[in-house]
């Protein structure tokens, strides 16, 4: 009986380490198994979380032309990839004095992880320590080399490091109320820049008080180097720095700034626009009032969703300064959606998966087929599942005659006085006391010639382009 009772209890005790055994082997097993387990998750109570610790990205942007299709992607990224690498993209849209909301932040030290760097603030921003290089984030490197054939100098890469990489195409057009046209008995676009003064005037007088022949607004003063420089670089052959010169050179714009300051000696631009800005431009246009106006690529969505143009539009090329057309390439601008600010170095890895996000090829597809951008990389073209519809677009992106402008020193130098931007926005505002565009654009030429001057042999070599470049320009 006592060798029975023993007996049973060695089976017991050998069959209970045995069970233990078991069990602790089914434990590592799916551990093992479970490859989302890191052992940073495994708490001191022994239970493991599979949650990853959520953290929000910041993104700041203008392009407001955008905003519905890329809160849709943003949802869907949330809500998936997001939950799966603990990341929240908290996405901020500003209008159009997104320029002074950023510097302000960055000022301040409440600067978003990835913002949107304009052209005119890229480099000061870089030379501010304001911005990380997308090559100091973890990874970063391998997205570079999807883009290193294309990246420029000092438009992409500084000192030798990649501050931001190229999205998608801007293209310059001018855009016209057809049905401002037909009321004013004008059956052609104009072809140059004196019969576009012409057409402004038959336009207001038709209008009577209700609708006029041009609009500016100089609120914002970026419109002046997008809508009326820039796209006129296919009547100069450069963007306000002749490459082939080696110097600034606004006077040669006089065609185009003597024409809109015979506009408003006319009487023919919009009243008020000494207090309008690029929103408020653009919503004239919209609901019909205003007869042309200079547009980007960008403008497509403002008038299709922004502010859904009331009226029948239509996009024509640039106008030429003679009756001969221009002698240059239209110009396209590649255009850099995002680069990193200095927040991102707590956030490193994360901060790298949202840009790659926002630089997808796939969601850079959703955005041509809806119309929203021409895409710099053409594997996201090939990606779209269906041709781009909404209107005005295929006009946009007809550009097989184009070239790439290339970045000048306006950026490095230190110029005494106001920049060119407010200089122009001051002549049309009647600041000058009625001085002649020409002494206005000299004067402008020598305050920038001489800052230019003072740069270093070895940073004004960074600019110099190679006669491939520079012949590439003409027609």
């Amino acid at each position: 009986m006592t060798f029975n009772i023993k007996r049973m209890i060695s089976i017991f005790l050998v069959s209970f380490l045995v069970a233990s055994l078991l069990s602790g082997c089914y434990k590592d097993e799916n551990l093992r198994k479970d490859t989302s387990v890191n052992p940073e998750n495994v708490v001191d109570s022994g239970e493991v979380s599979k949650k990853p610790v959520m953290e929000k990205i910041r993104v700041w942007s203008d392009n407001a032309h955008e905003k519905d299709l890329r809160l849709q992607q943003i949802e869907r990224f949330n809500s998936t990839t997001g939950k799966q690498l603990g990341i929240e993209i908290e996405y901020t849209v500003y209008g159009s004095h997104y320029q002074e909301a950023i510097k302000a932040a960055l000022l301040s030290g409440t600067a978003p992880e990835l913002f949107r760097p304009t052209s005119a603030l890229l480099k000061h921003f870089v030379d501010s320590g304001y911005m990380v290089p997308i090559n100091e984030l973890p990874g970063g490197d391998e997205l570079i080399t999807e883009y290193e054939e294309s990246l420029v100098n000092n438009q992409h890469v500084f000192d030798g490091k990649v501050y931001t990489l190229p999205y998608n195409l801007t293209t310059y057009k001018l855009i016209i109320n057809d049905d401002l046209f037909q009321k004013s008995g004008i059956t052609e676009a104009p072809t140059t820049w004196k019969e576009v003064r012409d057409v402004a005037q038959r336009i207001t007088e038709a209008g009577e008080g209700k609708a006029f022949g041009w609009i500016l607004g100089l609120q914002s003063d970026w419109m002046i180097s997008t809508y009326l420089i820039r796209p006129n670089g296919t009547n100069v052959g450069h963007a306000g720095f002749n490459f082939n010169t080696m110097s600034f050179d606004f006077t040669s714009f006089a065609p185009v700034i003597e024409a809109v300051q015979g506009m408003i000696e006319d009487g023919s631009v919009f009243p008020g626009y000494e207090g309008l800005d690029a929103d408020a431009v653009r919503a004239q246009f919209a609901e019909g009032r205003i007869g042309m106006i200079p547009g980007a690529s960008f403008d497509i969505s403002v008038y299709n969703d922004q502010f859904p143009a009331s009226c029948n539009w239509s996009v024509v090329p640039v106008p030429a300064f003679t009756g001969d057309g221009s002698s240059y390439k239209e110009f396209a601008d590649a255009t850099s959606l995002l680069g990193v600010g200095i927040a991102a170095k707590e956030k490193a890895a994360k901060t790298l998966e949202v840009l790659k996000f926002f630089y997808s090829d796939e969601n850079a597809a959703q955005m041509y087929e809806n119309s929203l951008y021409i895409p710099f990389r053409q594997e996201a073209i090939d990606l779209a599942e269906k041709a781009p519809e909404q209107k005005g677009f295929a006009a946009f992106a007809n550009i097989p005659d184009k070239v790439l402008m290339r970045p000048s020193p306006e950026n490095s130098v230190t110029v005494e006085g106001d920049e060119y931007r407010k200089t122009i926005a001051n002549y049309f505002a009647g600041l000058y006391d009625g001085q002649e565009v020409i002494k206005v654009l000299e004067d402008l030429d020598l305050r920038y010639n001489v800052a230019l001057e003072k740069l270093t042999p070895e940073v004004l070599k960074e600019y110099v382009q190679t006669e491939e470049v520079l012949n590439s320009y003409k027609k």
